[in-house]
């Protein structure tokens, strides 16, 4: 981290609700989802293909909506990494009470501070809440396209919990962007 010292720090959320995130990655690969019936149930498939093209995201969306404090118990809370005071990070996080779960509704780190540990330090002020509130998981969405993420959330001893084949578009499967539920047991 070249000698530079990060803080995480609570956020405002009145100084930052109108915040925007500019969320950008790319992926040379997907989870690849299959469903199949069967006589008993269904198989279900998540396997790592490489992809034909790379894919590019770039997108903007606010690090606070309204309904991030509906669904959570005493509102969402914003974090956030601290540099030279600049913040380089970000995480909204909420308490969940009517199933004991930590929700991370949003988390990010701008790219030219991406690999320095930040979105771990992140990650662990999640842990650290959860712990203290004793819940039973924390929680966190992606895409089956964001390997990036799925490799990061997964070393950080996140797991599959499960995914929605319609959450964006009828055909999120068709188009290899499928939600991923992602949970962490152990913190």
């Amino acid at each position: 981290m070249n000698g530079k010292v990060f803080y995480i720090v609570e956020l405002d959320k009145e100084l930052w609700k109108d915040f925007m995130l500019h969320f950008r990655w790319s992926s040379n690969g997907f989870y690849k989802v299959s469903i199949s019936q069967t006589e008993n149930g269904w198989t279900v498939e998540l396997k790592l293909k490489r992809s034909e093209r790379p894919v590019f995201k770039d997108y903007q969306k606010p690090l606070w909506q309204k309904w991030m404090d509906e669904e959570s118990d005493d509102g969402a809370r914003i974090f956030g990494v601290e540099i030279d005071g600049r913040i380089v990070g970000w995480m909204t996080i909420g308490m969940e009470s009517w199933n004991n779960r930590l929700r991370v509704h949003e988390l990010l780190v701008l790219e030219r501070y991406r690999g320095m540990g930040l979105g771990t330090m992140l990650l662990d002020k999640a842990k650290q809440v959860a712990r203290r509130n004793r819940c039973r998981v924390i929680v966190l969405e992606t895409q089956s396209n964001n390997v990036g993420a799925i490799e990061f959330y997964r070393k950080q001893g996140f797991e599959l919990g499960g995914f929605d084949t319609t959450a964006y578009h009828d055909d999120d499967i068709e188009r290899n962007e499928v939600r991923i539920e992602m949970v962490c047991k152990d913190f």
